[in-house]
């Protein structure tokens, strides 16, 4: 029963459409690494914004999903689904200003060739959806 309970918010997420109407699509690849971050946590109400000061990291799973990973509470990771995805996000250095302390909602991320070091496109956060480790 445990196990249906952790699958849910997993299912949840990939079966949400995107901004464009379709649902996400991952390859198997993607699908793996998607489960092995989300495996054991579950989903909170999504959040507008996330403080910057508390960030260790982005994961790139695809281009629809970015994982943000927390230095303060290693239990929370906020899962974020760009506004119509972030297209090569997987394959460009992606840069973000921070007017700001926060890392917020509709805020533009640009995505940088890493051989040219070339603007190549933009893209926009979508909300940041926490996800915590369940007590064992």
């Amino acid at each position: 029963m445990k196990k249906l309970i952790f699958a849910l918010p997993i299912a949840i997420l990939l079966a949400a459409p995107a901004v464009s109407g379709e649902a996400i699509e991952l390859s198997e690849q993607q699908q793996a690494k998607l489960d092995k971050r989300l495996e054991g946590r579950t989903a909170g109400e999504p959040q507008s914004c996330i403080s910057m000061n508390d960030q260790r990291n982005m994961t790139v799973i695809s281009d629809d999903i970015l994982i943000f990973g927390s230095r303060r509470n290693a239990k929370t990771i906020y899962v974020n689904k760009p506004y119509g995805g972030c297209r090569n996000a997987a394959n460009s250095i992606l840069s973000y200003s921070r007017p700001t302390s926060s890392l917020c909602k509709g805020e533009i991320i640009k995505l940088i060739d890493s051989a040219s070091r070339i603007e190549m496109g933009s893209c926009a956060f979508g909300d940041f959806v926490p996800y915590t480790k369940n007590e064992d």
